[in-house]
This record gives structure tokens, C-alpha cells and sequence, in this order.
């Protein structure tokens, strides 16, 4: 390490200046800015990285939309980081999604308000994550079949006449017949038991929707997915936490062998490394400089 601040501090020969820009990047680029970010952090950090990123997963997604919790939300993104689940996807269309001052590294949460003990739940999982945030569901929607993944939403049944009191149903009948709105309820369930997807049926792979703790997920959504599901149950209880629900799921999804350790693409690898390595290597922007490279937003 210290042979490589002498390195840097050593006058460098002018050299041409390699433009790199963030949003469309190539996999040689990433790499170039590994290879001058590296030396300057430590041995053994280097390696504990790459290994986290040699058992990632590519292929599975998780859509979180409108969380309202964010001790749900924090706890949500720990069991995908600890999964190896890389992406996930964030609609804030009518609730923010708090989690800490440091999630995703976005200069957009700097300044929000933290929420107590948020950093306890999420044990700093948000800052390896890729996380993507829209302003409404049919944009992350629009997103995700640019990406071509088959897209899943979470349903819960609807209660049966000795389990639920029948109002909601009864109410949405009613305001059907008044030209007014349909509750999900009133329409066939269509949902299946989560086990009975097939998480292969696009070779992009797929992504896991959860809606709002209350609400569930939007109609936009419910209309517009590939297939809807649910977690059997044989308890009293009517639903499981969004935490549990979705740790339950991801799971599910990578026992059906469609989504194994190590599966992330080469290229989102390089991506995350230069990433990594830009935000926590002190003085990146010098280092980069002094190899002839520049970055752009950075």
C-alpha cells in the first residue's frame, strides 16, 4: 500500500485522458479504473470483495413499492444482500423509502431524515447493493420488461366468507355497480402457492414485486405482471411481514436452481468493483487522474 502512494506521488507523464462516462461504460473501461483504484486498498480488502462479488446472483430482481417502513425496508434490503440478490428496484410514487443516511450511496437520500435504529436493522447491507429508484410503478414496469424479466407480484387470497366479515367484498360489488372502483378482491383470484412458479421461464430471470404493508400491490402492477403468487399458510394468521414474506420468496426462488451462486454477468462484476472502489478508495480522483482517466459525475 505504501509502495503505492509513492507510486502515486511520483511524477507522471502526461498521458491521453481516457473518458469514461457512467451510463454507458463498457466492461474494459470498469476495468481500467479497477486496475488504478486497486493498489491503493488493502490486500485482504480486495479479495474479501471479490469473493462477495464471485457469489453474487444474476437474474433475480426485487421490486419494493412503496414501502412504508423503515425498519421493514432496512431489514428487506439485509436479507437480499445476504442472499447474494444484487438488484432491487424501489418505487417511491407515495411513500419515501427511508432506510439510513448512507443507502445506496445516493446523493438523494443525503440529508433525509433517519429513522431510529434503521442502521442496526439493515447492518450497512444498502451500500452493496444496486439499487434503482422511479417516481412510479409503470416506469420501474416499463424498466424491468426493457430488461426482460419475467415479472411476479405478490397477492395474498382473498379471505373466505367464515374467515372475513365480507364487507370489503360486499362494498367493492357495491361501488362496481355504482361505476365506481374494484377492490383485487372482487375479481378471480389468480394468484398461485409460490412454489408452483416457474422462475426459468425467461432466461433473463425474474423479478419479485411486494407492495405497501396496508395495501399491497398496486393495481398498476397486478394487471400489468406475468403472474401473481402467494406463501401458503395454515395458521390463523392472515399474512406474514413484508421482511419475512420476502426473505420467504427470494429463498423459494433460489431453490428452484435458476438463480445460483456466481451467476452475476462479468461485466456487472467490473461495474460494481469500479464502484466500490471509486467510493471508498480516498483520493480516487488524483489516482485516476494521474493513469490518464476521468470520470465522469465523480
Amino acid at each position: 500500500l505504501s509502495a503505492a502512494r509513492a507510486q502515486m506521488a511520483a511524477p507522471v507523464a502526461a498521458s491521453p485522458q481516457r473518458q469514461i462516462l457512467l451510463d454507458s461504460a463498457t466492461e474494459q473501461d470498469w476495468d481500467a479504473v479497477v486496475a488504478a483504484l486497486e493498489p491503493f486498498m488493502k490486500e485482504n480488502r480486495v479479495a474479501r470483495l471479490r469473493e462477495m462479488l464471485d457469489r453474487r446472483r444474476g437474474g433475480l430482481h426485487l421490486v419494493l413499492e412503496n414501502i412504508g417502513d423503515p425498519h421493514n425496508a432496512a431489514a428487506v434490503l439485509r436479507t437480499a444482500e445476504g442472499l447474494g440478490v444484487q438488484h432491487v428496484h424501489v418505487i417511491e410514487s407515495i411513500s419515501d423509502f427511508h432506510v439510513t443516511d448512507q443507502f445506496a450511496g445516493s446523493a438523494a437520500n443525503r440529508g433525509r431524515p433517519r429513522a431510529a435504529g434503521t442502521n442496526l436493522v439493515s447492518m450497512g447491507a444498502s451500500r452493496w447493493l444496486t439499487v434503482s429508484r422511479y417516481t412510479s410503478s409503470r416506469t420501474c414496469l416499463a424498466a424491468l420488461r426493457e430488461l426482460d424479466l419475467q415479472v411476479l407480484t405478490s397477492d395474498c387470497p382473498p379471505l373466505s366468507d367464515e374467515e372475513g366479515s365480507g364487507v370489503e367484498e360486499e362494498t367493492a360489488q357495491q361501488a362496481q355497480g355504482e361505476g365506481g372502483w374494484q377492490t383485487h378482491k372482487s375479481h378471480q383470484f389468480e394468484a398461485r402457492p409460490i412454489d408452483a412458479l416457474d422462475f426459468g421461464a425467461r432466461p433473463a430471470g425474474a423479478a419479485l414485486v411486494f407492495g405497501n404493508e396496508r395495501r399491497g400491490v398496486s393495481k398498476a402492477f397486478l394487471e400489468r405482471a406475468d403472474g401473481s403468487f402467494f406463501l401458503p399458510m395454515c395458521g390463523f394468521t392472515q399474512s406474514f411481514n413484508i421482511s419475512v414474506a420476502a426473505a420467504m420468496s427470494l429463498w423459494a426462488a433460489i431453490a428452484s436452481g435458476h438463480f445460483p451462486e456466481g451467476s452475476l454477468p462479468s461485466e456487472a462484476k467490473a461495474r460494481l468493483m469500479a464502484r466500490w472502489l471509486l467510493r471508498d478508495v480516498k483520493a480516487a480522483k488524483p489516482i485516476l487522474r494521474a493513469a490518464g482517466i476521468e470520470v465522469d459525475e465523480f
